[in-house]
């Protein structure tokens, strides 16, 4: 099976977790190949697509939508969606409807098999207003990533039980 765990990032997060991925779905025997989204001229040669993006305003990053737009939607083509999101887990649950709201509009856009979120880094402490507007605790740590969460996840794509 050749896979492309494609990307969009800002700082690098994003990118880090499509790198731990591949990697498990490259231990399970599958042909990958990791690279940004930018870089991807179509999706033809590709029988799983495992594509990730951060949240940045409780939406994808624009240029992930238009490459979900332009080039995976109607592929049919094998989808599943990986969010990097700082802010959902202990975030407010307005911000945490609008980002599933979004996720929902991109799975059905895609047909996506599944979409998975996970928490994110930031390169700087939140401000404290930015901390009460998004609701998220002072104590906080900078990366929040779960990395055995996004590990089973893979490992449920690698073995094609998707969660």
């Amino acid at each position: 099976m050749k896979c492309l765990v494609g990307y969009v990032t800002k700082t690098g997060t994003t990118e880090e977790v499509a790198a731990c991925i591949g990697q498990i779905l490259q231990a399970s025997g599958a042909e990958v190949e990791i690279k940004s989204i930018d870089s991807v001229s179509d999706v033809e040669a590709y029988d799983l697509l495992v594509l990730g993006s951060p949240i940045n305003g409780m939406r994808v990053l624009p240029e992930f939508k238009a490459f979900l737009e332009g080039k995976v939607a109607g592929s049919g083509k094998l989808v599943d969606l990986f969010i990097v999101s700082y802010l959902y887990g202990p975030g407010r649950k307005i911000w945490k409807r609008a980002i599933r709201k979004e996720l929902e509009q991109l799975k059905t856009l895609v047909k996506a098999d599944s979409v998975e979120i996970v928490a994110g880094r930031l390169p700087q402490a939140l401000p404290g207003a930015a901390r009460f507007i998004f609701g998220t605790p002072r104590d906080l740590p900078l990366d929040t990533r779960d990395w055995d969460k996004i590990e089973a996840w893979a490992g449920s794509l690698a073995r094609g039980t998707r969660t």
